[in-house]
């Protein structure tokens, strides 16, 4: 099964938006073992930086919550295959949580809904950042655009084409997701929530309307960027960096500490930011939305 990474939040989409990378993925491999519980063997990018425990790991929570949930005799093995750097910003844990998701439930003939899909593989969301959410699975399982409501509710609209740059420095936060979200804010400026809400609102209509210099101008958080860009090392001047070098809009990638950048001249855009970042080594992803999810391949 491979399911593709993504970007979450998409700047003033918050929780709410996501949206799937072409080209960039992982892949698992999900067997019945006779014995009970559940194995799980990691390979690629970062691997050593994945847990193996089970409840620590994001397929192998799924699978051991759908062990108890329906009493199975017996367990899984799962052979996950990273394409997404761990701990960047780029739903790593997301997609092979959906990979698993949507794995188990062709396995079992499960028949569960989109919806309750999307809810499964935000259960192994939450055994890594701490609570389940479903913003980066929910654009990995379904692809495309995603915005995600209550109850794991969705809407989902295939994305225009245009250019996504991902700049990825080579910083280790421990925890990173946790951090991430204990930096923000309890109370906002009610202008500024006015402001992302605008944003946020364009940038729908933009997927709508197949407008990618919309959607791209209106990458705009006054209310979670400001507090997380503290994480990432000369965040201010990479995003002005992509900016200046002709990108539509620029933020933090998911949590980060990656920064994306949306436009057509994407090889000057990463140049531009590998520079702003100094003498941080940075790897590049040039990729654009997918709109195709999680998938038997």
């Amino acid at each position: 099964m491979y399911s593709p990474g993504s970007i979450a939040n998409l700047g003033p989409g918050f929780d709410v938006f996501g949206i799937a990378l072409e080209g960039v993925g992982d892949i698992v491999l999900l067997k019945e073992q006779s014995e009970p519980g559940v194995k799980i063997n990691v390979q690629g990018v970062g691997a050593d930086r994945i847990p193996n425990d089970p409840s620590k790991n994001s397929s192998g929570a799924i699978l051991e919550h759908i062990i108890k949930k329906h009493r199975l005799e017996h367990g899984f093995e799962v052979d996950v295959r990273k394409g997404i750097p761990p701990g960047k910003g780029m739903g790593s844990s997301g997609a092979s949580a959906s990979a698993t998701a949507v794995a188990v439930n062709e396995m079992l003939g499960l028949r569960l809904s989109k919806e309750k899909i999307v809810e499964l593989a935000a259960i192994g969301e939450g055994a890594v950042a701490g609570a389940p959410h479903a913003d980066n699975v929910g654009a990995s399982i379904l692809g495309g655009f995603v915005m995600i409501g209550e109850n794991w509710e969705f809407i989902q609209m295939d994305a225009p084409r245009f250019g996504i740059v991902v700049a990825v420095p080579d910083i280790y936060i421990e925890n990173k997701t946790r951090v991430a979200r204990e930096l923000l804010p309890e109370k906002v400026l009610l202008k500024d929530a006015i402001r992302n809400i605008n944003h946020a609102s364009r940038m729908a209509v933009a997927i709508a309307q197949r407008d990618a210099v919309m959607f791209g101008k209106n990458i705009n958080d006054l209310v979670i960027e400001p507090y997380r860009a503290t994480m990432i090392p000369c965040f201010w001047d990479v995003k002005q960096a992509a900016l200046d070098a002709g990108a539509y809009g620029s933020s933090i990638s998911g949590g980060g500490p990656s920064v994306f950048a949306v436009g057509e001249n994407v090889y000057e855009i990463g140049d531009a930011m590998k520079e702003a970042f100094k003498d941080i080594d940075v790897q590049l992803y040039y990729t654009q939305p997918s709109n195709r999810g999680a998938r038997v391949i």
